[in-house]
Formats: C-alpha cells, sequence, structure tokens
C-alpha cells in the first residue's frame, strides 16, 4: 500500500532533474498548443455567427490546428520513456528532447494513443453514454450535469490504459495490450488500491488544471509524467505477484552452490 513518502518518491523522481520545468513545458506546448487553446473559443464562435468572427483568428486557426495534430505524438512518447523507466527502475530522471528520439517518441506515442483508445477512451465514452442515457432521457437532468459523472470512470480507466502500456513494453502485442481485458483486470486485481491512489491524484490534478484552462496542457504532461513513476512500479510489483514461484527459482540459480551440493554432485 502506497504511502506519502512513495508520493513523496514520484515528486523527487521529476524534481531530481535539473530541467524538469522546461522538459514539461516543451512536452505541453506539443501536446496542446497554447495557442489552438487560446483562439479555439473565438473560432469556433465565429463559425456559428460569422459576425462575431476575427479574420486573423480565422485565417490562422487551421495552421495551429495542423501543427498540433502533427506534433502531440511527440510528447505522448516522451511520457511513455518515463513510465518504461519507471517500469525497469534503471533510470530515474526524465528523458532528454533530441531530434534524434523524436521518431522514437512518434512511434511509442501512435502506440500509446492506440492502446489509450480502447483501454481510456472507448470506455469513457460508454460511460458518458449509459449516463446520457438514464440520468438525461429517462430522469430529465440537464446535459450540463454529465460532467460531474465522468470523472469517477476515469478512477478505473486510467491504470487500464497504464497496465496496458506497462504489457506492450514486457513484449506483448499492441493488440493484445489494448484488447486482453481479462489480463488486463487480473494485473489490476493484485494492486488495485495502489492503482486507484494514483489514478485518483491524477484526476484531482485535471479536475485543478481544467478550471485554470490555459495550464491544461503543461499540467497534462507533469500530471502523466508523475503518476507513470507511480504505476511503473505498482504495475512490476503486481506481475511479480502473478509469478512468485518462478521467481524464487530463478533466485535459488543466481545463488552459488553450497559445499554439501558441489560433493553431492
Amino acid at each position: 500500500m502506497p504511502d506519502f513518502s512513495e508520493i513523496r518518491r514520484g515528486f523527487g523522481t521529476v524534481f531530481a532533474d535539473r530541467y524538469w520545468l522546461p522538459k514539461i513545458m516543451l512536452g505541453g506546448f506539443l501536446l496542446i498548443n497554447p495557442f489552438l487553446v487560446a483562439f479555439a473559443p473565438t473560432y469556433f464562435t465565429g463559425l456559428i455567427d460569422p459576425d462575431l468572427s476575427i479574420g486573423w483568428v480565422t485565417t490562422v486557426f487551421p495552421y495551429i490546428l495542423i501543427f498540433n495534430v502533427l506534433s502531440f505524438w511527440f510528447p505522448l512518447g516522451f511520457t511513455y520513456e518515463v513510465l518504461r523507466r519507471a517500469r525497469s527502475g534503471n533510470k530515474a530522471q526524465l528523458p532528454d528532447w533530441s531530434f534524434s528520439l523524436l521518431g522514437r517518441y512518434a512511434r511509442e506515442g501512435s502506440v500509446k494513443l492506440f492502446i489509450s483508445l480502447f483501454t481510456l477512451i472507448l470506455p469513457v465514452l460508454i460511460w458518458v453514454g449509459l449516463c446520457a442515457g438514464i440520468f438525461h432521457f429517462a430522469l430529465g437532468l440537464p446535459l450540463s450535469m454529465l460532467s460531474l459523472m465522468i470523472h469517477p470512470i476515469f478512477l478505473f480507466t486510467i491504470p487500464f490504459c497504464a497496465i496496458g502500456c506497462c504489457r506492450w513494453l514486457d513484449g506483448e502485442s499492441v493488440w493484445k495490450s489494448a484488447f486482453d481485458y481479462p489480463t488486463s483486470l487480473s494485473i489490476f486485481g493484485r494492486r488495485w488500491k495502489e492503482f486507484l491512489i494514483a489514478s485518483a491524484f491524477l484526476t484531482g490534478v485535471n479536475q485543478v488544471t481544467t478550471s485554470l484552462f490555459y495550464t491544461i496542457p503543461f499540467a497534462a504532461v507533469f500530471g502523466l509524467c508523475l503518476v507513470d513513476t507511480w504505476f511503473g512500479p505498482i504495475y512490476a510489483s503486481a506481475v511479480d505477484a502473478q509469478h512468485p514461484a518462478s521467481y524464487e527459482e530463478e533466485a535459488k540459480l543466481d545463488q552459488p552452490a553450497t559445499p554439501s551440493e558441489v560433493n553431492s554432485s
């Protein structure tokens, strides 16, 4: 069961990199372009009512959107590398931003997006549809109330996305990592308290940053990097718990033979 020392260790892992702030800021800028967030209300208002449109915003916004579509793969891959390091425990600090790594970030970012589509996004959409059917169409609550019902499902879908990503890091196919729900559920069940605590923290961070609006992209990358330093070890301990016998046997093989064992052989 994680305690405050585990939470402190996660912060320490991120802050141990002297360049953590510019790395997070660059990741947030590439994930969701701040100009895209700033100009989106004006742009879409202008589409609905041309009299309220601003010419230069209407002209510039599509180019900013195209840039964002091309760039958001990189921070996804960046956070995937954070998860890999946390899973293996080999490196403690944040990965670097360099042109030589962008190709790998883009490829692994696409893997992360694919896994998240079926472990995170699709379950959330199904949940929202059920809530809309029950609370809006059947019980008459306004649609605006649905925003209050989204966050509980994130508590469960965020860990499943992390588990799927870790399974891919362990060598499983992207299809199996995304669609093998029984295995992911089994892994989740072994450390469900730890998974839910990390997920609750990320959900809380998202709640705060959503209210601030313009900080959403930067806080999203920071939150993902932070909780991935928890999800990686939690997943590793869950997998170790799945095969305790094999790990004990490997430990015995690594131990030197006793004199009696040598004489008997």
